[in-house]
């Protein structure tokens, strides 16, 4: 909770960025060893571009602690490479239910909800995202971008 009014009163770029490092640490501080372990095999696969066993291991992550919902939010992302919006929206509404505070995963919903054309919902999203973490890099073209679809324009 401290490092979210930290993040929302941040004076730059670089000190919201190390504001939100911080917060991310402390988000995944109860990983177990071997849920940490599962991650890593997860990314060793998204290298690989093998996103099924990517979603796997961390499918087996949150088996073992589904209390941890950064899982569900690192589970997303992978379902958003794959382009597995729906996956990725209901994983973010886990995550979203926990961790209302979470600007990565509201971020992550409004490029899920774009992905899917649903442009309000998509502004909705990032507008949360923009109020938990104002110095988000690229904000400005990725807010013009968003209301560019909801307005029925090209990018």
């Amino acid at each position: 909770m401290e490092a979210e009014t930290a993040l929302a009163m941040a004076g730059n770029e670089k000190q919201a960025g190390e504001i939100a490092d911080r917060a991310e640490g402390l988000r995944s501080r109860a990983l177990t060893g071997s849920v940490q372990m599962l991650i890593s095999d997860s990314h060793d696969a998204l290298e690989k571009h093998d996103f099924q066993r990517a979603q796997d291991d961390l499918t087996s992550a949150i088996t073992i602690q589904p209390d941890q919902s950064i899982l569900y939010r690192q589970r997303a992302a992978i379902r958003l490479m794959a382009g597995d919006n729906n996956g990725a929206i209901s994983d973010l509404g886990v995550e979203l239910q926990a961790d209302p505070g979470d600007p990565t995963a509201w971020g992550m919903l409004a490029e899920a909800e774009h992905d899917r054309n649903e442009p309000d919902a998509a502004l909705q999203a990032f507008h949360q995202m923009i109020l938990l973490n104002p110095k988000s890099p690229d904000s400005d073209k990725q807010l013009k971008k968003l209301e560019k679809a909801r307005d029925g324009q090209q990018d």
